[in-house]
């Protein structure tokens, strides 16, 4: 088995590559859907602040392994380190190979990587991180549930006024004059819900950051469908967003979900919820809804009961800590 690089402008390497990640996914997670070898090789390849650095295990000329290093401009000292190896090979060491290698060709300011796992029960992810991820050095840092609503067949609760607000919802994108706001509000996302031991940061998204990823779920056959919550002197107050995918059946995921924490108190955040998936059902073909919440955040996981959700499987998230040099 070789490990080298692989090359993201390569049409033939990248459906090689989504082939070993398909087949890795759905042997690990019944019931995942992927988003299609081309929605997904864009992702890779996206101008997006996100650096990819993209690596195959070899033996002669089959890819049997893939793995990534990935950073975001805003926070250079975190590489998000993936792997995926085919079933049958699994086991063997690969892996691990590929977490390494992925590892050192993250940049060297790196001071962080972090790693996630779904499995269908937690026994599975403990499993998982005894068997191959502590042995690397990776410690879990938060855990979190992945609930999943079937929007065909759901009663939703009937919509309700909140008083002061005004709750609109929109598709493939906010107005204009909100882009910036709703910006803000998608950086402070993983900064302000519980998220163990992780301490993300705050990391706005620019007006013309949040078009270039509209621009891009588009390109990728997906519909983003937004919610916000906007109060009396017109500005947002609370926020979600759900994107839906063709190549994916239908099936859609929430993005994230906030109220800023000046307006809690007022049911915003089941408000936004509500209107945002009475909105995605109206569109043609919108089926199954799935998002994760930290196990510590009891307030949005009350909201996902309320609104039908039940939980699917099961999402830790890993991280070892190095000094960058």
């Amino acid at each position: 088995m070789e490990i080298r690089s692989l090359d993201v402008s390569d049409d033939r390497a990248m459906r090689s590559a989504y082939f070993v990640e398909t087949a890795a996914n759905e042997h690990a997670r019944p019931g995942w859907r992927g988003a299609g070898a081309d929605a997904r090789t864009l992702g890779w390849r996206a101008d997006d602040g996100w650096t990819t650095r993209l690596l195959g295990a070899w033996d002669d000329e089959r890819l049997v392994g893939f793995g990534a290093s990935v950073t975001h401009d805003s926070v250079p000292d975190t590489a998000w380190i993936f792997a995926w190896v085919l079933p049958d090979l699994q086991h063997r060491g690969i892996g691990s190979a590929l977490v390494r290698a992925a590892e050192e060709q993250s940049p060297p300011v790196v001071a962080r990587f972090v790693a996630r796992a779904y499995r269908p029960t937690r026994d599975a992810i403990s499993t998982l991180a005894r068997g191959f991820l502590e042995p690397l050095g990776f410690a879990s840092a938060t855990t979190e549930t992945v609930v999943e609503l079937d929007l065909r067949a759901v009663s939703l609760p009937e919509q309700s006024a909140v008083a002061g607000y005004t709750v609109t919802s929109h598709i493939d994108g906010v107005p204009e004059g909100l882009r910036e706001e709703v910006g803000r509000i998608k950086g402070l996302v993983d900064a302000e819900a519980p998220n163990g031991e992780l301490a993300w940061l705050e990391s706005p998204v620019t007006a013309a950051e949040y078009l270039e990823e509209i621009e891009l779920w588009n390109a990728q056959g997906s519909t983003a469908v937004e919610t916000v919550a906007v109060d009396a002197s017109g500005e947002v107050a609370a926020w979600t967003c759900l994107v839906t995918s063709e190549t994916q059946g239908g099936h859609a995921r929430i993005e994230g979900t906030l109220v800023l924490k000046d307006h809690r108190g007022h049911a915003l955040g089941a408000a936004v919820k509500l209107a945002n998936l009475q909105t995605a059902r109206a569109l043609h073909g919108v089926g199954r809804v799935r998002t994760s919440t930290d196990d510590q955040n009891i307030w949005m996981r009350s909201i996902n009961s309320m609104l039908g959700f039940v939980p699917v499987e099961f999402e830790a998230i890993f991280q070892r800590t190095v000094n960058p040099g």
